[in-house]
């Protein structure tokens, strides 16, 4: 007997089953979150099945970002052996539940299929992960710039980017002008 728990089909079972994912579930999310860490390969065909299948297909794309894992401390669990995991997290309107996607972004593919033709939210999400994490979508419909200016080649949420910038600038009220001095790095 379920009550105040909907639970997953057991279609979606039978088809992650050639997938192969590591699933995550925990009362901690909230009963009806799940997490699934699958290939990169997979993921355009899970997508497809996410908004075509009739259990599936009142579905909406709540959030899209990436995790940088460089210099983590946590390099022997699962998700953290890659530079990049980017997550997709799903709204289920019919079995009131999230589904959050894990996927490394693995060096041999080099970019990552885009998926704003299946669900239309991924169009600005994808554009704002591209920007900010260096992740290249291929066939993407719109590929311009959000947030940053056309000039930019760095990407602020990367751990490469510098936490300093070069030039400290400050408006000095005895001048009356703003102020530009250079600035020092100073380790502890």
């Amino acid at each position: 007997m379920v009550y105040k728990k909907y639970t997953i089909p057991i279609s979606i079972f039978i088809i992650f089953e050639n997938v192969n994912p590591v699933l995550w579930t925990s009362d901690s999310f909230g009963p009806n979150n799940y997490i699934l860490y699958i290939n990169q390969s997979w993921f355009y065909a899970i997508n497809n099945f996410f908004k075509n299948d009739v259990f599936f297909s009142q579905s909406m794309l709540l959030e899209n970002s990436a995790y940088d894992n460089k210099n983590n401390f946590f390099k022997k669990q699962i998700f953290f052996l890659n530079k990049l995991t980017l997550y997709y997290i799903y709204y289920f309107f019919t079995f009131k539940s999230k589904i959050i996607l894990l996927q490394p972004l693995e060096s041999k593919f080099g970019v990552f299929k885009s998926i704003d033709k299946i669900f239309k939210s991924a169009g600005w999400l994808e554009r704002e992960t591209g920007e900010m994490f260096k992740v290249s979508f291929s066939s993407k419909v719109d590929i311009r710039r959000l947030l940053l200016d056309y000039s930019k080649k760095e990407n602020p949420l990367t751990k490469e980017y510098p936490v300093e910038g070069f030039n400290d600038v400050f408006y000095s009220f005895f001048d009356d002008q703003v102020i530009y001095n250079t600035s020092t790095n100073v380790e502890l």
